[in-house]
């Protein structure tokens, strides 16, 4: 097969690119769930991801080809759990068995509970990622309900109320057992949220600041540069689609 002529002929063949951008915008949205330890979302997420799944042709053999995708979506979700800060030797190692058990599966149905077997399994190991530091069931619980609600416009007082508990007393331990206050927790996770928007998608800095519940753009801009050191465009510019794919970043 001559692969050049066989891409040009695809490419015209496929004609507008639209829905190609728009199902990768999907799947990077998808990894970063998983990695974000979420369990409630992706248990959501799971409910329709069998019947809205339009998969490749990699294979003529059906079993085959979903087997491929399957394994193909393994290594995905273990590079971006990678990059979420799960220990290497963990994602690979779990990567590996799971890729074993898609080899010898006999039906598409064994793959499929395979598939969603390792998203869970992934999504647990984040979140108790994110909990490993924890000694009381007040912070696990707060942790959680900030992930859950991070497109909100979170304060200490409106996760306090959430858990009926004091802000006072929430914000005085959760700076004891977690090293920072529970502010600079929002504020982190919701710079880590929008720096992985920016590094994977083609979202305006207006649309991240709105999905993550900035009272406005320049808010977002403000808070953005000041915890990063750059504006959302410069860090894009330097970081879009850099990541384990190429394993580098720009000087």
């Amino acid at each position: 097969m001559n692969v050049e002529k066989e891409l040009a002929k695809r490419l015209m063949d496929e004609g507008d690119s639209g829905n190609r951008q728009a199902g990768y915008n999907n799947e990077i949205s998808f990894y970063e769930l998983v990695a974000s330890g979420n369990m409630c979302r992706l248990e959501e997420a799971l409910k329709t991801i069998g019947s809205s799944q339009i998969l490749g042709v990699l294979s003529q053999n059906k079993l085959r080809n979903f087997k491929y995708h399957t394994i193909i979506l393994t290594a995905l979700v273990s590079r971006f759990c990678i990059e979420a800060g799960l220990e290497i030797s963990v994602a690979y190692n779990l990567s590996d068995i799971y890729i074993e058990l898609i080899d010898v599966a006999n039906t598409t149905e064994e793959v499929y509970a395979i598939q969603n077997d390792m998203l869970r399994g992934y999504c647990r190991k984040m979140s108790d990622l994110s909990k490993n530091r924890v000694v009381s069931r007040h912070i696990v619980v707060a942790i959680d309900y900030i992930r859950s609600h991070i497109q909100e416009n979170l304060t200490v007082e409106s996760i306090a109320d959430s858990l009926s508990l004091n802000s006072s007393y929430l914000s005085k331990l959760f700076k004891q057992e977690m090293g920072i206050t529970l502010s600079r927790y929002i504020r982190d996770q919701k710079i880590n949220v929008a720096c992985n928007m920016l590094r994977h998608l083609d979202e305006s800095s207006l649309t991240i600041a709105n999905y993550l519940g900035f009272s406005s753009q320049s808010h977002f801009i403000q808070v953005f540069k000041k915890t990063t050191g750059m504006t959302p465009e410069e860090y894009r510019r330097r970081n879009y689609h850099q990541s384990w794919m190429n394993g580098e970043t720009e000087e």
